[in-house]
């Protein structure tokens, strides 16, 4: 039987939930802001870089805190405002007057669901951009020193089309090791150019002992041929060579999917990029299950135990990030599955949210 005032109470507890989450995001972004603020004064007291190029990593630098705040926002809000329901007998008169749990929970993943859609979007359109730009001018701020050392896991694009891609870098001699480059062309699949090592020389790639592919629009090889040396200039300026490199934090979901796509039909180990690719979509969603455990957990918190509602919440995000953490590192290390190691944490924290939820519905 539908209870009367229901979609009443929903936009009640959505604006309340929307009400404290904007408070935390302002509030969690401050600190972020602040952090970094410590890192940026070192580069403008000691590095002499002009303020308005601090000012500039800042400013693009807040996409991505934003993208990191909205889950751990998400948990805080849902327990503040369900816990001040709580404490002003709003939940006690609900459950009096006929509405279950777990109808009152539905407001709380409505808006778990659109902030994770929206933390998504963020993730994906925004902060890749906004990433590559600050990046760059952290670029700018090197190529003025000379130039720059290549980093491994790094997509350069020049151009003439061409992706270079290097798959390990030793630092101390400034090799470069497995290398791919690849050929955009107007057939389904690139030119390919792979070299067991080379070297960056003024405006020019020196490579050594590769090969060359052709292949047909069918995957096929249909050219092979082996080399001892060879050169590839780069005939575009320095700094518009370095501006166009892309690590995966700098590309969208299909940015870097295509990428891995090129890389698997060259033979190329992605373990690195796909387990990237799954976080794309995991982390952002990581909110909605936030959402889920800060409910249970708010409805319990008292006057008393405000403290420890917060306590238990920092934990919670704490054990989240380790768990996240530890999980990439397998996976990107071969041991779990890309995929699997993206989405464990979130499995594993969504068996606790439902657990705490059957859990409060009994009391």
């Amino acid at each position: 039987m539908k209870i009367p005032g229901t979609k009443i109470i929903d936009r009640y507890i959505i604006s309340q939930v929307l009400s404290y989450f904007l408070g935390m995001v302002a509030l969690l972004t401050i600190l972020l802001i602040v952090e970094t603020m410590f890192e940026l004064m070192e580069m403008l007291i000691n590095k002499k870089v002009p303020i308005i190029s601090v000012i500039e990593l800042l400013v693009y630098r807040l996409p991505a805190f934003l993208a990191v705040t909205f889950p751990v926002a998400l948990l805080g809000s849902s327990e503040l405002a369900i816990a001040q329901m709580s404490v002003n007998n709003e939940i006690a008169a609900m459950r009096t007057g006929g509405i279950s749990f777990r109808r009152i929970m539905k407001p709380f993943l409505i808006t778990g669901i659109l902030i994770s859609i929206l933390s998504f979007a963020t993730n994906d359109y925004i902060v890749p951009e906004a990433n590559h730009i600050s990046q760059n001018i952290i670029r700018e701020i090197v190529l003025k020193k000379g130039p720059p050392n290549i980093q491994r896991n790094v997509f350069f694009r020049d151009a003439e089309n061409r992706y270079f891609y290097i798959n390990r870098l030793d630092e101390q001699n400034m090799i470069m090791r497995e290398i791919m480059i690849y050929e955009m062309t107007r057939e389904r699949f690139p030119r390919v150019i792979t070299a067991s090592e080379g070297r960056w020389v003024v405006d020019t790639w020196l490579l050594k002992n590769g090969t060359i592919y052709n292949y047909n629009s069918e995957g096929k090889i249909t050219y092979e041929m082996t080399f001892q040396d060879m050169e590839i200039e780069v005939k575009e300026d320095l700094q518009d060579f370095f501006k166009n490199q892309r690590t995966p934090q700098e590309m969208s979901s299909k940015e870097l999917k295509q990428q891995i796509q090129i890389l698997k039909d060259a033979g190329v180990d992605t373990k690195n990029f796909e387990v990237d690719y799954h976080v794309k979509y995991s982390f952002p969603f990581s909110g909605l299950i936030f959402a889920l455990i800060g409910v249970p957990l708010g409805i319990q918190m008292k006057r008393s135990t405000k403290a420890t509602g917060i306590i238990i919440s920092i934990a919670l995000v704490f054990l989240y990030y380790v768990a996240y953490s530890l999980c990439r590192s397998l996976g990107r290390g071969g041991m779990i599955d890309p995929f699997t190691s993206s989405w464990i944490p979130n499995i594993i924290f969504l068996g606790l949210g439902i657990f705490l939820v059957i859990r409060a519905e009994k009391t």
